[in-house]
């Protein structure tokens, strides 16, 4: 049995359409079992009831104050993993609700994942939907984490592992900063790649601000080794810039508030309180 989960904000018109893809694409041997997180979404819940062949449960956990997906996401994982009666899933496949990741990848995300069971199937964007922009910004944020961190880290939500990988993954807090950084950290992973789809309706949300922060998680989840590459890199500068007393200033000005913002980042709340729902099909 393969769980989904799926973490959700508002956008249960999209939510719909993707249950139905995802019953759609999956066959006899993934039959799934889904978990909603609903993180405290201000419009009514709205999830169609039908009879579905191949998703055979489907719950929602709703938190009781708004995080955003990645910490929606940790919720939803460490929930699992303090679940005391006997696990009915194998694999578990996070996947967010928009529709750009793609249902069809899911079975053989699945397969892979039951010949790699010590790693983490995670998908790759082969190319991305957003405006040239926010392209060219996005590979900035992917040189420069690589920089800080020593990881290329090229993929979001969308992952399939083995259960017994969940106690791995959640080893430290690294979780409740961004979720890929978390894989990263404490797992070994397998890429696959593919062309992701549009949304189903509206527009992407990705934005300057929200790449801004999204990469300050990722980096504060490795903030040991930004502090090291920082104060490496300022040792540098001292020696080959001297001349420039300003651009040396300038440098070691922006890279401590980096680290100042990366250093906040890592203290986050940890627990959050919700309720469980069980929908009826």
């Amino acid at each position: 049995m393969n769980l989904i989960i799926i973490p959700v904000y508002n956008d249960w018109k999209s939510l719909n359409k993707l249950l139905d893809k995802i019953n759609k694409n999956l066959d006899r041997d993934s039959l799934s079992r889904i978990l909603i997180i609903d993180d405290f979404s201000s419009i009514k819940m709205d999830i169609k009831k039908r009879k579905f062949n191949k998703i055979k449960k489907i719950e929602v956990l709703r938190l009781n104050e708004n995080v955003g997906s990645q910490k929606a996401i940790a919720a939803g994982l460490h929930f699992l993993n303090n679940i005391k009666k006997k696990k009915d899933f194998d694999y578990v496949t996070i996947m967010d609700g928009d529709g750009e990741d793609n249902p069809k990848a899911i079975k053989n995300m699945i397969q892979l994942a039951k010949k790699q069971k010590k790693h983490v199937i995670v998908s790759c964007r082969k190319d991305r939907n957003e405006n040239l922009i926010i392209k060219y910004l996005y590979k900035i944020h992917l040189t420069l984490t690589f920089f800080l961190t020593g990881n290329w880290i090229s993929f979001g939500n969308f992952s399939c592992f083995y259960y017994k990988n969940l106690k791995k993954i959640l080893s430290d807090n690294s979780i409740w900063h961004a979720y890929s950084a978390a894989i990263m950290k404490n797992t070994a992973i397998k890429r696959v790649y593919g062309i992701r789809p549009k949304r189903f309706y509206g527009s992407s949300q990705v934005r300057l601000l929200f790449l801004v922060a999204h990469s300050i998680r990722i980096i504060g989840v490795f903030y040991k080794r930004v502090l090291s590459v920082s104060l490496f890199s300022l040792f540098l500068i001292k020696i080959f810039v001297q001349q420039y007393s300003l651009i040396f200033y300038s440098i070691i000005f922006l890279l401590n508030v980096l680290i100042l913002l990366v250093m906040h980042d890592s203290k986050v709340k940890t627990n959050y309180s919700f309720s469980l729902k069980n929908i009826t099909k």
